[in-house]
C-alpha cells in the first residue's frame, strides 16, 4: 500500500474519474437501452395489432364467402332438383376467385355429393355426419361454424394447418343445402411468411394450445410452443389488450408482443430476437471504453499537478509535527500562503501554542494530584477509625492500619476478600441491603454490626458509617466505610441501664411509706382541714412518683422487647377529649384551639374510634404528641387531629410549627430536642416506642409552608 500522500491523492482522483466515467457510460447505456426497449416495444405492438386486424378482416371475408355460397341459387337449385352442372360451375368460380382450395356440397346427413379440390372436380367423397362441427352447424342452421385443424385426418384432402367452414341452410324448417369450405391458415395473413421488421423481426400465429399455425420457417409449423413462459397470457384471453415480454420461444431468446384474436381463437406474436435487439448497445461499448481511457489519461496529468501543489505544504507540516512530537517547541510553520493550506498552517500554529500550554497545565495538575494523593494517604493511614474501601462487588480494595488492628488481621489477609467474610453472619442480610442502597441511591448509611476479630473470630460490636464513591461521570465506583469499636460504649450503656433499673426498684420501697403514712395519720381524726389537704397533696405526689417509676420500667421493657402487650379496643375519641381537658390550662395560656375530626367531620358526643391497642400506652403516646404540638405551635393558632378509617386506623396530629431541618432525620431518636427549656428529648422517642410496641407505624413530615404532621397508623388486626 503506497504511503505517500501525493500517490494517494493521484490514486484517489483517478478512482473518482474512473467511477465518474463508468457511471456516465452506465447511464448512457441504460438510457439507450430504455429508449430502444420503448421504441421496439411500440413497434412490435403496432405490428402485432395491425396484422391481427388484417387477419380478422380476411377471416370475416371467408365467413361471408361461405355464407354467400351456401345461400346461392345454385346450391338451392341443387338441393331441389340436383342440377349438378350449375352447382359445379358456381363452386368452381367462387373457389378460384377467393382462394378456397376445397369446396364441397353436403347433403343433410353430412355426406359429400359435389366436391372441388383446387378448382377440379373429384369423385371421392367423405362422410362428415359424425363430426362435431357438422352436428353443431346442423343444430344451429343458417350460421357459419369453423374449426382450425392442426392434425391430419382421413376425411380431408388438405394438410394442416387449415380452417374448416360449414354452413347448414334451412328454409322454413326444410333442408336447403349445406356447404363445407377449407382454407389454409396462411390465407388469413397472405405474405406473413416473408414479412420481417428490423431485419430479423418476424410474426408467428399459434392457437391456445401453443401449436404454431404460421411461421417464416415452415419447419416449425405445427410444433408446440411452451406458453408457460407467458404467465399473464390468460389475461389476454379474458379481454386483455396486448402483452410485451422477453421469453424463450421454440429455443429463441426474444422479445414478444402478443395480441389475442378471440373471434378466431389464435394469438398473433410479433417477435424480435434479443441478439439483434442488443446489437446497437453492444457497438457502443467500445466507444464507452475509449471515453473512459481518455478521461483517465487526462485525470492522471491533472492530478499529478494538483497533488504536488497540495502535498508540498502538507509534508512541511508533517516535518514540523515530527519535531514537536520529539519535544522541540521552537519549530515555526510558514503561514504566508493565502489558500486553504495557509489557513491550515495558521490553525496548526495556534494549535501548537495551545497544546504547549495544555502540556504545561497537565504537568502542573499531575504534580498537584501526586501531592494530594500523598496528603490523602497520610490522613488515610493516620485515621483513628478503621477505614476500608469496597469495590462494586463488595470486595475489600484498601484498608488503613487502624482497620487491621480492629479486625485483628493483616493487610494482605483482607485485601481482595469479600467484606462479609469479616462480619457476623446474622448481619449479612442488613449489610447487603445497605450496600444495594449505597449503590442505587448514592446515600450515606449508618448501621451497627458485629465483626469477627482475628483468627478466633471473636465477636465485637462496631458502629459503621458508609458513603458512596462515584466517578467523575457520576457512576458508582465503590463504598467508603468507617468502623468504630463500640464495645466499651455498649458495656457502659448496659451498666447505666442496670443502675437505673436498680434505682427504680429501690425507690419504690421508701415510696410505700410516703403513700401509706398519710392514710394512717388521717385515721386519728385530730387534724384540721388544712392539714388534711396537705396530707392529700403528699399522698398524690407519692402516687405520681410511683406512676413515673412504673412508666420508666415499662419504657425499659419496651426497649428490651419484653413488654406484655395485650390488645383491646381503645376509644381514641374519649382519650383525646381527656387529654384536651388535661392540657386545657396550657392551651388557654397560648390561646390555642384543638379541633378533632372523624373521617372529615367534627366529632360529636356519641362519636367513637376504636383501635386495637393498650389504653395506658395510647394515652401516654398521644398525650406526649399533643403536648409537643402545643409547645411547637405558634400562639393563637389551631391544632388539628384527624381520625381516619382507611386501610389502617390513622391518627394525624397537625400544628403550624416546623421541625428544624437538622432534626427531621432523627426526630424519633433518643435525647433529640430543640428550643425547649429543660427538654429531655424523650417525648417523641417514648411515643415511637409505644407505637412500635402496639404494632403501629409512626411517621413525621414537616415544612415551613404546611407545618408539622405526625401520623400513627394502627393495623386493622393486632
Amino acid at each position: 500500500m503506497p504511503r505517500s500522500i501525493n500517490t494517494k491523492l493521484m490514486l484517489g482522483q483517478l478512482l473518482m474519474a474512473l467511477l465518474g466515467a463508468v457511471a456516465l457510460a452506465a447511464c448512457g447505456y441504460v438510457i439507450l437501452y430504455s429508449f430502444l426497449m420503448t421504441s421496439q416495444r411500440e413497434k412490435a405492438e403496432y405490428i402485432a395489432k395491425s396484422r391481427g386486424e388484417q387477419i380478422l378482416q380476411n377471416f370475416d371475408q371467408k365467413l361471408n364467402l361461405v355464407e354467400r355460397i351456401a345461400k346461392s341459387d345454385a346450391v338451392e337449385a341443387y338441393s331441389r332438383a340436383f342440377w349438378e352442372g350449375a352447382l359445379t360451375l358456381h363452386l368452381s368460380r367462387e373457389a378460384a376467385d377467393h382462394r378456397l382450395p376445397l369446396v364441397a356440397y353436403l347433403n343433410e346427413h353430412g355426406l359429400e355429393q359435389v366436391k372441388l379440390l383446387r378448382g377440379q372436380k373429384v369423385l371421392h367423397f367423405f362422410d362428415h355426419g359424425s363430426s362435431p362441427l357438422f352436428k353443431l352447424a346442423k343444430s344451429q342452421p343458417n350460421k357459419v361454424f369453423f374449426k382450425i385443424i392442426t392434425k391430419a385426418d382421413n376425411d380431408t384432402d388438405l394438410l394442416p394447418p387449415y380452417i374448416r367452414f360449414i354452413y347448414y341452410s334451412e328454409n322454413l324448417g326444410d333442408f336447403a343445402g349445406a356447404v363445407m369450405a377449407m382454407a389454409p391458415v396462411s390465407a388469413l395473413a397472405p405474405g406473413l411468411s416473408n414479412f420481417h421488421f428490423e431485419k430479423t423481426g418476424f410474426v408467428t400465429l399459434f392457437n391456445q394450445d401453443g401449436v404454431v399455425l404460421d411461421h417464416p420457417d415452415k419447419g416449425i409449423l405445427l410444433k408446440t410452443a411452451d406458453l408457460s413462459v407467458f404467465p399473464k397470457l390468460k389475461n389476454l384471453t379474458q379481454g386483455g389488450a396486448t402483452m410485451f415480454r422477453r421469453a424463450s420461444v421454440l429455443g429463441v431468446d426474444q422479445y414478444n408482443a402478443i395480441v389475442y384474436l378471440p373471434k378466431v381463437g389464435i394469438f398473433v406474436n410479433a417477435s424480435l430476437p434479443r441478439r439483434q435487439f442488443l446489437a446497437i448497445p453492444n457497438k457502443l461499448v467500445f466507444i464507452y471504453l475509449a471515453v473512459i481511457f481518455l478521461t483517465l489519461s487526462l485525470c492522471l496529468v491533472v492530478s499529478f499537478v494538483l497533488a504536488r501543489g497540495i502535498t508540498r505544504p502538507i509534508l512541511d507540516l508533517a516535518t514540523v509535527s515530527n519535531q514537536l512530537a520529539k519535544g522541540d517547541w521552537t519549530q515555526e510553520i510558514d503561514t504566508s500562503a493565502s489558500d486553504e493550506i495557509g489557513v491550515l498552517a495558521k490553525s496548526f500554529q495556534v494549535m501548537k501554542h495551545r497544546l504547549h500550554d495544555m502540556i504545561r497545565s497537565r504537568d502542573q495538575e499531575i504534580l498537584a494530584r501526586e501531592k494530594s494523593e500523598r496528603r490523602y494517604k497520610t490522613l488515610f493511614n493516620a485515621a483513628p477509625d478503621a477505614v476500608s474501601i469496597l469495590d462494586e462487588g463488595g470486595n475489600v480494595t484498601d484498608i488503613n492500619p487502624a482497620c487491621c488492628e480492629l479486625y485483628g488481621v493483616s493487610r494482605e489477609e483482607m485485601l481482595g476478600q469479600p467484606s462479609l467474610d469479616f462480619i457476623d453472619r446474622q448481619n449479612w442480610e442488613t449489610c447487603q441491603l445497605n450496600f444495594r442502597k449505597l449503590k442505587n441511591e448514592q446515600a450515606d448509611v449508618e448501621e451497627e454490626i458485629t465483626i469477627l476479630h482475628g483468627n478466633d473470630k471473636d465477636k465485637r460490636p462496631v458502629w459503621r458509617k458508609a458513603r458512596t464513591l462515584v466517578e467523575e461521570d457520576g457512576s458508582f465506583s465503590g463504598v467508603l466505610a468507617y468502623d468504630r469499636d463500640i464495645g466499651g460504649q455498649k458495656e457502659l450503656e448496659k451498666l447505666r441501664e442496670d443502675l437505673e433499673r436498680i434505682a427504680r426498684h429501690d425507690l419504690k420501697t421508701p415510696l410505700n411509706g410516703v403513700i401509706n403514712i398519710p392514710y394512717l395519720i388521717r385515721r386519728e381524726n385530730n387534724l384540721s382541714a388544712n392539714q388534711l389537704r396537705w396530707l392529700q397533696m403528699i399522698e398524690d405526689s407519692g402516687y405520681k412518683m410511683l406512676d413515673l417509676i412504673n412508666k420508666s420500667l415499662d419504657m425499659y421493657r419496651m426497649e428490651a422487647g419484653t413488654y406484655d402487650f395485650i390488645p383491646i379496643g381503645v376509644d381514641l375519641v374519649a382519650l383525646l377529649k381527656k387529654i384536651a381537658l388535661d392540657l386545657a390550662e396550657q392551651m388557654q395560656a397560648k390561646r390555642l384551639e384543638l379541633l378533632i375530626s372523624l373521617n372529615g367531620k367534627p366529632v360529636s358526643d356519641d362519636s367513637s374510634f376504636l383501635v386495637p391497642g393498650d389504653e395506658l400506652l395510647c394515652y401516654s403516646m398521644l398525650a406526649n404528641l399533643v403536648k409537643n404540638a402545643l409547645e411547637a405551635s405558634p400562639t393563637a393558632k389551631t391544632i388539628e387531629i384527624f381520625l381516619e378509617n382507611q386501610d389502617q386506623y390513622c391518627v394525624t396530629i397537625h400544628n403550624l410549627g416546623a421541625v428544624p431541618s437538622n432534626l427531621q432525620d432523627c426526630f424519633f431518636s433518643k435525647y433529640t430536642t430543640a428550643g425547649k427549656k429543660c427538654g429531655t428529648g424523650l417525648g417523641t422517642y417514648s411515643a415511637m416506642l409505644m407505637a412500635k410496641t402496639q404494632r403501629a407505624d409512626i411517621s413525621m413530615r414537616s415544612s415551613s409552608e404546611e407545618g408539622t404532621f405526625i401520623t400513627v397508623s394502627f393495623p386493622k388486626t393486632a
